[in-house]
């Protein structure tokens, strides 16, 4: 019997794998999956793994700095201390911190991600943490969701089924919210942020019914709130659950009664920013100078509790 020579093995078909987001079976030869549209590569990425993998959703309105925050945060991570470093798993984890790192280094934000789920880019890396017990290693899958889309989920759940499967499988979630908007336009992004809240409650089965008995227990995800853009709004900055609680009552409160695991944040990436015209008087915000703050804390605060 011939035996395949290396170029024919090469040559073969992947093996087949579930999907990393959605759990359906892959099987053929497709770029992403035909339910959620997650990417097959992630999902291959994810079978090679072994130990603990985590789902870590961020979500926020259009414009709350989600794929900075991603992007940055990745590239962070993989220059960060020995005792909090992580590390891509393959290339395509690279492609948003490439997007992310090359438009700030041109004092620019990246463009808005696009509404279709298989346009979005992930996340997905391995963190090892030194702790006194020993070395603990934990894969983070994140997507970088449209804020457009979020929005369109959040109000009739099953249009996104990506989002809905991510959301419902995450360990831990960052809900950011733009800390410029919420002092300016309070009660719309408090309003928004609660529907936020109200939707991963409910893709986690947690009623207000229940809510107190349910936050007596570990289960549940750990949800960081995380005010964005705060070199612009000192009062977050310096206060976050102060902040939350003045500007956005509603999400505070909601919060409080709700999750047994939530805490406020405050996050930035640029130190400060302004707002140009071109010669058309169309208007953007470029960052002057990148000085990061606050986009490792919510990490290492969800890590801690799962």
């Amino acid at each position: 019997m011939i035996q395949p020579t290396a170029p024919m093995m090469q040559g073969l078909p992947p093996l087949a794998v579930d999907c990393a987001c959605c759990g359906g079976r892959l099987n053929e030869r497709i770029e992403h999956c035909p339910n959620c549209e997650a990417p097959v590569s992630l999902s291959h990425a994810v079978a090679t793994r072994s130990g603990a993998q985590n789902f870590i959703s961020v979500l926020g309105a259009s414009n709350a700095g989600k794929t900075v925050f991603l992007g940055l945060l990745l590239d962070i991570l993989s220059k960060g201390p020995e005792e909090f470093r992580g590390m891509a798993t393959s290339a395509f984890s690279v492609d948003l911190q490439e997007q992310v790192v090359t438009a700030l280094e041109n004092r620019s934000f990246p463009e808005k991600t696009p509404n279709e789920a298989d346009l979005w880019k992930w996340l997905h890396c391995q963190i090892s943490m030194v702790q006194k017990k020993g070395n603990r290693d934990v894969d983070l899958i994140s997507p970088d969701f449209a804020g457009e889309a979020i929005a369109m989920e959040v109000n009739q759940a099953g249009m996104y089924p990506a989002i809905q499967s991510i959301v419902s499988k995450s360990t831990g979630l960052l809900l950011l919210c733009d800390s410029m908007r919420v002092r300016d336009e309070g009660s719309a992004e408090d309003l928004f942020g609660m529907k936020l809240a109200s939707y991963i409650a409910q893709q986690h089965e947690i009623s207000n019914e229940h809510a107190a008995q349910q936050r007596k227990r570990s289960n549940g995800p750990a949800l960081a709130i995380v005010f964005t853009k705060c070199d612009g709004c000192s009062e977050a900055r310096d206060d976050p659950s102060g902040f939350a609680a003045n500007n956005t009552p509603r999400l505070f409160e909601f919060c409080r009664r709700t999750f047994r695991d939530h805490a406020f944040f405050a996050a930035s990436v640029a130190g400060s920013s302004g707002i140009l015209s071109d010669e058309t008087g169309c208007q953007q915000r470029v960052p002057f100078h990148v000085q990061p703050q606050g986009i490792l804390e919510p990490l290492r605060w969800i890590v801690s509790r799962i």
